[in-house]
């Protein structure tokens, strides 16, 4: 979008989502034996590229960059490898009945009963997430003679993560907004000298 001549705004928005059914979790162990423990996945992507280009004359301008990004994972079905080479694929893996898997919502994790005998055999942890950054750069740059340039650059980054495996926009962005940033303050100064 180009409003005048001196300003230019470009906005890239990009979503995409996905899911995979076997999608790695963790390793653990039961009965001296390797564990390796796989779900189902329905991942979520939304991010948006910002871009504002500001010519205050033709010796100082403004350049601004922003990205925020959003990913959000849910795992369910969770299953352990059997037999990894086996010809049918649904052979390869036990999925887990409710019976022999419990989400300890206190603990914020997994117990597996893997064979049924009342006790905890091993934990899981939850492996939800939803993780959002926000990465900004603020760049003047002024031409103060031919050829030497000074430029002031604020850079910005925002991260969270939270356990609940889903993207809400709204709630999402309020909480990269009250997410506490980490600031970056920098000068430049470059000085041509002729011979």
């Amino acid at each position: 979008f180009r409003p005048t001549s001196t300003i230019s705004l470009t906005l890239r928005p990009e979503y995409s989502a996905g899911s995979e059914e076997l999608q790695y979790v963790t390793k653990t162990w039961f009965n001296n034996e390797e564990r390796y423990i796989f779900a189902h996945i329905d991942q979520k992507v939304l991010e948006m590229s910002i871009r504002l280009n500001v010519s205050i004359t033709p010796n100082l301008n403004i350049q601004y960059w922003g990205q925020p990004f959003i990913a959000a994972g849910t795992y369910t079905a969770f299953k352990r490898v059997t037999n990894p080479h086996a010809d049918s694929f649904t052979d390869r893996f036990h999925t887990f009945t409710d019976t022999e898997i419990t989400y300890d919502t206190d603990g914020g994790y997994y117990t597996v009963d893997e064979d049924l005998d009342g006790n905890t055999d091993y934990a899981i942890g939850n492996p939800n997430f939803n993780f959002k950054t926000f990465k900004s750069n603020l760049v003047l740059r002024w031409e103060y003679i031919p050829g030497s340039n000074l430029y002031l650059v604020w850079s910005q980054d925002r991260n969270q993560f939270d356990p609940t495996g889903t993207l809400n926009f709204g709630s999402d962005f309020r909480d990269l907004a009250d997410t506490h940033p980490h600031n970056i303050f920098l000068i430049k100064l470059s000085y041509r000298f002729s011979l």
